[in-house]
């Protein structure tokens, strides 16, 4: 994404933001949580939240989420290589698509193509 994209997202996403907080501090004024003069100050304190969420997403939240993600992949690839050594038989696009009552053998082999060739090298996509 180049950085007009980018920046046009995160405009767009702080406006939202900032008009969906409005609209439940209104909300709230209307219901009688909060009276009329505290909605500022509850869209001012939501937005503080929403950028110190962002904040932290783009600090950290981010990379614990993609390390996280990495350590999966790996345990998965080294647990696909113990059944290999083992004499499992790679599992099947057959297979996969049984346990999902919208997937076909057809939609799962074209997804397959889509992964890195060591994840590519545990399924058996043909007969």
């Amino acid at each position: 994404m180049d950085d007009s994209t980018k920046t046009m997202m995160l405009t767009l996403g702080a406006s939202v933001a900032k008009n969906g907080l409005m609209a439940l501090g209104s909300a709230a004024a209307a219901h009688g949580i909060i009276n009329g003069s505290q909605t500022e100050t509850f869209v001012a304190i939501g937005m503080a939240l929403v950028g110190g969420a962002w904040s932290f997403w783009n600090s950290y939240g981010r990379a614990i989420v993609l390390s996280q993600l990495e350590v999966l992949k790996a345990k998965s690839l080294a647990q696909a290589e113990k059944m290999k050594s083992a004499g499992v038989a790679p599992v099947t696009v057959t297979q996969i698509a049984a346990q999902s009552p919208t997937l076909t053998p057809a939609d799962v082999a074209k997804t397959v193509t889509t992964l890195p060739p060591e994840v590519q090298a545990n399924v058996k996509t043909a007969g």
